[in-house]
C-alpha cells in the first residue's frame, strides 16, 4: 500500500512539474518582450544620420505588458531611440481594445518622435464604426503620434534629411491571397504607390507599410528601408523553417519576420506584440525591433 501511494505521489509530482513548466514556457513565449537588434549600412544615408536609432512595434490588439503597458514603454525608452515607428493594427477591427495602445503612448510620453502607418484592422474599424475609429485617431494624435496615412514627413538632423512615407494599402491587397483565384494584377504596383504617395523624393527614403508581401514593389518604387509587420511572425515559428501561417492564410509566408534585402533596399518585418484570431504565440515572442543606421 505504501509503495502504491509513493508511486501515485511521484506521478502527481511529475504532472505538477510538467504543468508548471508548460505554464512558465507559455508565459515566456507570450508575455515577455524580445528586442531584435539590427545594424544597417547604407551608402546614401546622410552623414548627419550616421548612428540614427529607430525602434519599431506593431499590432498590439489590446495586449499589455505590465500595468498600462508600463513594461513596454520602459523597455523602449531604455533603448534611447531617435524615432519610434509603429506599423499598424494597434487596435482590433471588431472590438475597441485601443486603450492598451493609448495607455502605452501616455506612459511613453513622447520620449522621441512617434510615426505610425495604418494596418488593415484600423481600416476595417473605420468601415464598421467610423465614430469609434475617428475618436481613436484623435486620441492618438493628441498624444503626439504623427499618422502617415498615405502621407510623407521629412526628418532633419543637422544639415541632412530623410523622407518618411506611410503607405496605406487597399483592403483588397490583403484579401484572398490564400485562394487559387487571387489575381496578381491586384498587387499594389509601383504605379499604384506613385498614385497615393507620388514619386519618391531624392535622398534617403524610409517607408512604413503594414503588409510585407509587396517588398519588391516598395523597393522598385524607391524605398531604401521598409518597416512592416502584419504576419504575426507566422504565429508559430518552426525551427529552421520560419513562420507557419500568415493572417492571409498563406503557409510559410516568404516575408515572415526579420531582415530582408532586394538590391540596395532593406526591409524589417516585426513580429508584433499581440494576437489577432489565434491567441497564442510559440517560438515567436512579442518583439521590439531596434535598428541603428550607419553609412557604408
Amino acid at each position: 500500500m505504501a509503495a502504491r501511494l509513493g508511486k501515485i505521489r511521484k506521478t502527481l509530482y511529475i504532472i505538477f512539474a510538467i504543468t508548471i513548466s508548460v505554464l512558465l514556457f507559455l508565459y515566456w513565449q507570450n508575455d515577455t518582450l524580445q528586442v531584435t537588434r539590427y545594424s544597417l549600412k547604407f551608402s546614401d544615408l546622410p552623414a548627419d544620420f550616421d548612428g540614427f536609432r529607430i525602434a519599431q512595434i506593431s499590432y498590439m490588439h489590446g495586449k499589455t505588458f505590465g500595468k498600462r503597458n508600463s513594461r513596454l514603454a520602459g523597455r523602449i525608452r531604455s533603448l534611447d531611440p531617435d524615432m519610434l515607428i509603429i506599423t499598424g493594427d494597434m487596435m482590433s477591427s471588431t472590438k475597441d481594445d485601443s486603450e492598451a495602445f493609448l495607455d502605452f503612448l501616455e506612459l511613453f510620453d513622447n520620449a522621441c518622435p512617434v510615426f505610425m502607418c495604418l494596418g488593415n484592422h484600423e481600416q476595417i474599424a473605420e468601415l464598421i464604426n467610423e465614430p469609434v475609429y475617428n475618436a481613436y485617431i484623435k486620441r492618438l494624435e493628441d498624444r503626439g503620434v504623427i499618422l502617415l496615412d498615405n502621407k510623407k514627413a521629412t526628418i532633419t538632423r543637422g544639415k541632412g534629411k530623410i523622407n518618411l512615407y506611410g503607405l496605406t494599402l487597399e483592403l483588397y491587397h490583403y484579401s484572398g491571397r490564400d485562394s487559387g483565384y487571387y489575381d496578381e494584377n491586384l498587387f499594389p504596383t509601383e504605379e499604384f504607390i506613385e498614385g497615393v504617395l507620388k514619386k519618391p523624393e531624392s535622398g534617403f527614403n524610409i517607408m512604413l507599410a503594414h503588409h510585407p508581401a509587396y517588398f519588391l514593389q516598395y523597393a522598385s518604387w524607391g524605398a531604401d528601408l521598409v518597416f512592416s509587420g502584419h504576419i504575426h511572425g507566422g504565429i508559430v515559428r518552426i525551427p529552421f523553417m520560419g513562420g507557419l501561417l500568415s493572417p492571409d492564410r498563406v503557409f510559410f509566408p516568404e516575408y515572415d519576420a526579420g531582415l530582408f534585402e532586394a538590391g540596395d533596399s532593406k526591409m524589417i518585418v516585426n513580429r508584433g506584440l499581440g494576437y489577432s484570431v489565434i491567441n497564442i504565440r510559440l517560438f515567436n515572442r512579442p518583439e521590439i525591433s531596434f535598428a541603428i543606421l550607419s553609412r557604408m
